[in-house]
Parts: C-alpha cells; structure tokens; sequence
C-alpha cells in the first residue's frame, strides 16, 4: 500500500500546474527561475526558456530550503519547448542555428542568504565533473547567471516574451506570458557568454552537452568561513537524476523508476493468482 500512496503521490506532484508568472525570478530574490539555455556559437545565437519551476523544486542540499525529493526514484517532469509560449523563441532559434552546433545547459540559483552558510547555492546540469569551487565562486556564478537571464527580459534580446512591456513607444517585444522565452545573439543576454569554456561562468563542472544527449544534475553550495578559500559543498543528484533534450524540443527530467515494496509485489502476486484461479474455473 505504500508504494501505492507514493505512486498517487509522485503522479499528482507531476500533474500539479506550473507556477504563474511572466518575469524570470533572479537568483538574488533567494529562488531562482529553473531555466534552460541553447546556444550555436558557430551561428552566434542563443535561446533562454524559463522551466517555471525554481530553485525550491530541486533544492537536495543546503540550508535555504527543505530538501525537495526531486532527486527520490520515480520523479519526473517533461516540456515541449515547440508549442505553445516557447515555440516562438524554439522555432526563431533554429531558424539561424545549426542542430549539430547546438548545446544545451539548464541552471538555477539562490543568491540572497547574508550568512552564506550552505544558504547560497546554483543548481546545474553537468557533463563531466570538475574540481570543486570556492564558496565565493559560487555566489559569483549565480550572479552572473542574473545578468544573462536579466538580459534576457529586455529589449536587448532579438525576441523575447518575458515581460509585461513596453519598454518605450518604439517597442515591439510582446506582452508578458507565463513562463517565457527568449531569443538573442549578443551581449549579456547571449548564452555563449555565460557558460565560458561550456562551463558555469567559466568554473566547476562541464555543464553542457549536444541535443540528445544525458546530463546528470548537481548542487553547488557555499560554506561559513573565509569564501575566497573554503571550498564550496557539490552533491550530486541521486537516483540517477538527469536531463534530456531531443532535437524536437522535447525536454525531460527523470530518475530510476522505484521499486514496489514487498507488500506491494505480495498484493500483485495474490491478485494474479486469484485471475488465474478464475479463469481456470471458467474453462472447467
């Protein structure tokens, strides 16, 4: 019965709608926005996508928030960045961008605990990991991370639907929807100039990978004491958490599937047995 109640559990967790909002949340509010970066370098342009999930949704470790259980078997969530609010920002990316140049990265941050005592941290995907990184280049990410993602919701993005607008008589970006989408091909708002060396601000983990390919899930976390020298806390998601985005704009996050318990197999068992007792009844 009780891998019943976390199976009801899980599937209503997965049905529960995203939260409503137009505006990316920065990770110096404390939760940051869940979002998704593509990025052709080769072309020079880049497509930012808000998930509408936050840093509180995945959260495993530290101490801003209780731990999630994104990372417990069983968990999952999909998006289709071709329809709907994304497919604008989707379609117009690979309008210019090459599918075989194209990388992905998906981060969220919180940037806002004063005692940065496990309370700050960056959540990414990763590829390869890396060293680990100070406490001070934790914070430093995650700030950076809200100067592309700031730049993504003005008009210095080629498109973007983030904002409520305008921004003057002479804008033309249109109104603020959901969970939005942009698309950009210079400057801060570029995703290239965000994951330098296809890493989080230049530091840490590999954080990008080719469409179709898996990415595992960490969490970076800052510590007390002297931020330009301790090292930062890296946990690694467990269960085998990652994400997957496939050239149709399919974007899926997944972990093992979870095992029935013994009572739960006992039940199974005892039901089949009785439809095999019924059934050889009725051919008697």
């Amino acid at each position: 019965m009780k891998f019943q109640l976390k199976a009801l559990a899980a599937a209503l967790a997965l049905a529960a709608a995203l939260p409503a909002h137009a505006d990316i949340d920065m990770s110096n509010t404390g939760n940051g926005s869940l979002v998704l970066s593509l990025m052709d370098r080769s072309n020079n342009i880049s497509a930012t996508f808000d998930l509408g999930k936050n840093y509180s949704d995945f959260n495993i470790a530290g101490n801003s928030f209780a731990n999630s259980g994104a990372d417990a078997a069983g968990v999952n969530y999909a998006w289709d960045l071709s329809t709907g609010d994304y497919a604008t920002a989707w379609n117009q990316f690979f309008s210019t961008a090459n599918l075989a140049n194209t990388v992905w990265a998906i981060g969220a941050g919180d940037n806002l605990d004063a005692t940065a005592d496990g309370g700050r941290g960056f959540i990414t995907t990763y590829s390869a990991v890396g060293a680990l990184i100070v406490s001070q280049q934790v914070q430093a990410l995650a700030g950076n991370f809200d100067i592309y993602t700031g730049a993504n919701t003005s008009p210095a993005a080629v498109y973007q639907n983030h904002l409520t607008g305008p921004f003057g008589p002479t804008d033309t970006h249109p109104g603020g929807v959901e969970n939005g989408s942009s698309v950009a091909n210079k400057g801060a708002s570029f995703a290239g100039q965000y994951y330098g060396g296809g890493r989080n601000f230049n530091v840490g983990a590999t954080a990008i990978a080719a469409l179709g390919a898996d990415m595992g899930v960490l969490q970076y976390n800052t510590v007390a004491g002297n931020q330009l020298l301790n090292k930062g806390t890296v946990t690694i998601f467990g269960n085998d958490a990652k994400f997957n985005l496939a050239s149709n704009g399919t974007l899926v996050y997944s972990t093992i599937a979870a095992v029935p318990e013994a009572d739960s197999w006992a039940m199974m068992l005892l039901g089949l047995g009785f439809m095999g007792f019924i059934a050889r009844r009725k051919s008697v």
